[in-house]
């Protein structure tokens, strides 16, 4: 396999509250091999959060001159990284996705729907809203 697939899936408890556990995860695909990398974080958005997966992908690959397919469930994601959405919000965080973009020779995203069939999406998504769920645990052991 000449190419690169990668999975990606973000996740919040309590949707943008300052206490909300959040996660995002990623699975890269290449030669038979899989990769799946998570992380966390407290009180962002699930947008947010789908961004972060997309850029921990996409900051780790580091052949960038071979084919990448990025499959996302989030079309705000997908259709923002396509030029279809202007943005609006994050800011910042489009400004980092779209300079580690330009950084690859070939690189497309695709829309996939969530919370179906797809073994790798449901990988992804597990692992996201279990990195959302320690945070939240982490954030509650705080107080």
């Amino acid at each position: 396999m000449r190419k690169i697939i990668v999975y990606t899936d973000g996740s919040a408890l309590n949707n943008g509250s300052d206490n909300g556990g959040c996660g995002w995860a990623y699975k890269l695909i290449h030669n038979g091999y899989e990769k799946m990398k998570s992380g966390g974080d407290i009180g962002k958005t699930n947008n947010y959060m789908e961004m972060m997966a997309v850029l921990q992908a996409m900051k780790s690959i580091k052949r960038k001159d071979i084919p990448v397919e990025v499959y996302s469930d989030s079309q705000y994601v997908v259709k923002t990284l396509n030029r279809r959405w202007v943005i609006k919000k994050n800011k910042e965080l489009w400004l980092e996705l779209l300079k580690e973009q330009k950084k690859f020779s070939n690189i497309r995203f695709f829309w996939i729907k969530g919370h179906g069939i797809n073994k790798h999406n449901n990988d992804v998504d597990f692992q996201a809203v279990k990195e959302a769920k320690i945070m939240a645990n982490k954030r509650l052991k705080k107080c």
